[in-house]
């Protein structure tokens, strides 16, 4: 899967942009504010249906519009002649999304067309900041690999919610029961899922070690639960006598799978305190590329976007991760921040295609 045609309408500083990709690896150049982020932004907005800049659709028109549109043309490599248009309006607070001029009725079925995965700057969020950032990372990758996963998502968030409501107004033992088996039950799915994800794509980080790194150093991904489930919802009980006291005296809830955590163990020791920033980059980028080799042995495709992330990494280490990045054999979208560093001549040398955006 690529992206062969691209075509952008009052999004972020662009009026009009329509541009077409033809070949595997495209190196787009620019000053800053010339929109190299933004046209990134839009990609990944096909895919997600929201910026990774902002949570409010109306921030991503153009100054003085009240609407925005993108466009890509897709072909399917594995496919010969296979080609299909995706494209996203959004008018006031209505959002349309079509597939060759037919509406899309769920992201479910967005995900059968295509799939983008994006490195920016604030993916080192993942390793430094809280829990919320690596369960959103994790759900992702399931919702990636799994899409029968996503309702599973929405039904937990509306139990944690319903929940939530209980214990703050009107308790009801009856009712408390019955949402904390319905909380227990699919908090012990989603734990499942996410740990089977982690190790898939722990195996596919401690291959890459191997084959690009000769196993210099490991990485391990450790599922922390904020609460043990334990084997059924009785056994949990049993073991957590003060619940029901603890939960109403601060009015909230205090265990399932949206409070979960995993560690990212780097040289024996945790990657969010010990590891360097050159060495949390490296780790975000094995962690996206192992998605991505993932998604690739279940026969989903997904393009890479990366924003001016390979700063940091010294020349050896970039050399080591353009050559992984290259075996992917996927569409790769770079953005560089000079026409004179080593990312940009190499990405060249391999035969990219050079966008230049201009004010």
């Amino acid at each position: 899967m690529r992206i062969a045609n691209i075509e952008i309408k009052n999004f972020r500083c662009f009026s009009s942009l329509n541009l077409s990709f033809e070949k595997p690896i495209i190196v787009i150049e620019g000053l800053n504010g010339t929109g190299k982020t933004s046209l990134l932004e839009a990609i990944h907005y096909l895919c997600y249906l929201r910026s990774f800049r902002t949570h409010v659709p109306q921030e991503l028109m153009q100054f003085g519009q009240d609407t925005f549109f993108i466009k890509a043309r897709l072909h399917n490599d594995t496919v010969m002649n296979e080609s299909y248009d995706l494209q996203v309006g959004l008018s006031g607070k209505r959002r349309l999304v079509k597939i060759n001029n037919k509406a899309v009725a769920s992201y479910k079925e967005l995900l059968n067309y295509y799939r983008i995965v994006t490195i920016t700057e604030d993916d080192l969020s993942l390793i430094k900041d809280g829990p919320e950032m690596r369960r959103i990372f994790i759900d992702q990758c399931i919702t990636f690999f799994q899409p029968d996963m996503l309702p599973l998502f929405k039904k937990c968030k509306d139990i944690v919610e319903n929940r939530n409501t209980l214990l703050k107004q009107n308790f009801s033992h009856e009712s408390y029961a019955l949402w904390t088996e319905q909380l227990w039950q699919i908090s012990d799915a989603l734990q499942k899922s996410r740990i089977e994800a982690l190790d898939m794509l722990e195996n596919q980080v401690l291959d890459l070690i191997n084959t690009y790194f000769n196993n210099e150093f490991v990485i391990s991904l450790v599922y922390k639960p904020k609460k043990e489930l334990r084997n059924s919802l009785a056994e949990f009980l049993a073991t957590e006598t003060t619940l029901v006291q603890d939960e109403q005296r601060f009015g909230r809830n205090l265990f399932g799978a949206h409070q979960d955590d995993f560690t990212i163990i780097f040289k024996d020791s945790a990657s969010r305190k010990f590891a360097s920033r050159g060495q949390q980059k490296l780790i975000t980028l094995l962690l996206k590329i192992a998605q991505i080799r993932c998604l690739a042995a279940q026969n989903s495709p997904a393009i890479l976007l990366l924003d001016d992330f390979m700063t940091d990494l010294d020349t050896s280490k970039a050399g080591i991760v353009i050559q992984m990045l290259a075996d992917l054999n996927t569409q790769l979208i770079f953005t560089v921040p000079t026409p004179h560093g080593f990312l940009h001549s190499e990405l060249l040398q391999r035969g990219g295609q050079h966008i230049i955006l201009t004010n």
